[in-house]
């Protein structure tokens, strides 16, 4: 779109200053300079001063810039294709005041054009992929609604369930009773507090600790499962459920050797500068095992945690994979909203 725009407006600009007592060539040569000089303030007006200004709300400050752009583009037009024209004519653009008046006009008025349509296609190429990113956003929202509704049948039956067994748990049987308590609050949260956009971190938190507790009663004992949680975080907001894959995949793919305390998982949530929140998960792994069948197995969830983060958080996460001999590592970062 951006390339034929040039192309339209250089052949414009040929028919607006076009002189047919000079030869074309030298008059084309010199359109296409003079739209040449104006590509990069266009491209820093339409890729800067839009997203970092304009759409902040900052207008006199997005006005000024493109302003104070245009006026410095034309003086640097004037000198540079000054010098170009009297290669090609042998004829001075100082030659006069009215001369330079009338020249340095020309080159603002082109300048400001030219700004002012690269920041409108620009504004416009954003409005349309914001618009299909929400129509993306909503059909897999819906989709998972649908999804979510047909599995409630099987959860609510064993929540119910649940319930009843707690009771019937004698209550000396302590930790029976709490490992019961924690995976009826982890059916819980997903039947009744998941159903929200966005839901606050101490929840997911609290869910993320209670699957913890749960995978740690089948893990061989000696096992080294360490969860780091920060001791306050404070509160924000993120969509739910982004935390579990990491955590799953490393439960469901942590190695086996004889020697439980050779079999390590490390969870680490914390917070970093500028907002943004940080899981990183660790786990070792038979390196005897497949590796390929490693790969695909936990590719599933991943690609799925990827496109959700896509379109929950577009261009402000990022999800890395580290294998080494040993040990798998995903690191999820999230920049979030106050």
């Amino acid at each position: 779109m951006q390339f034929f725009f040039w192309i339209i407006l250089t052949f414009f600009l040929l028919y607006l200053i076009y002189d047919q007592n000079a030869p074309f060539l030298q008059q084309f040569i010199a359109t296409i300079t003079i739209m040449g000089s104006t590509v990069v303030p266009a491209y820093i007006s339409a890729k800067v001063y839009v997203p970092k200004l304009l759409y902040r709300k900052l207008i006199g400050k997005f006005i000024i810039a493109l302003l104070l752009t245009a006026i410095l583009n034309t003086v640097i037009t004037y000198f540079w294709g000054g010098a170009f024209y009297y290669e090609l004519s042998g004829k001075s653009i100082f030659r006069s005041i009215a001369v330079i008046q009338v020249v340095s006009l020309s080159f603002f008025i082109i300048n400001c054009i030219v700004i002012t349509l690269s920041c409108a296609i620009q504004i416009i190429t954003d409005r349309f992929g914001m618009e299909r990113h929400l129509h993306e956003v909503e059909d897999e929202k819906v989709t998972t609604e649908l999804a979510f509704l047909r599995a409630q049948i099987n959860p609510h039956f064993l929540f119910n369930v649940l319930n009843t067994i707690y009771f019937q748990i004698s209550k000396e049987n302590s930790e029976a009773r709490s490992s019961v308590e924690k995976l009826s609050e982890m059916l819980r949260y997903q039947l009744y507090e998941c159903t929200t956009d966005m839901i606050d971190i101490s929840r997911e938190l609290a869910y993320i600790e209670n699957y913890v507790a749960v995978q740690k009663l089948r893990m061989e004992a000696g096992t080294d499962l360490k969860l780091k949680l920060p001791l306050d975080i404070g509160s924000f907001k993120i969509a739910p459920l982004l935390i579990l894959p990491l955590v799953e995949n490393a439960f469901k793919h942590i190695s086996n050797f004889k020697d439980p305390s050779q079999n390590k998982l490390c969870i680490s949530i914390y917070k970093e500068p500028d907002n943004r929140f940080v899981v990183d998960v660790v786990n070792t792994y038979n390196n005897s095992d497949h590796s390929e069948h490693l790969q695909k197995s936990s590719g599933l969830g991943l690609q799925n945690l990827e496109r959700r983060l896509t379109l929950l958080y577009p261009g402000n996460h990022s999800l890395t994979i580290k294998r080494n001999e040993n040990t798998y590592e995903t690191t999820l970062r999230i920049r979030y909203n106050d």
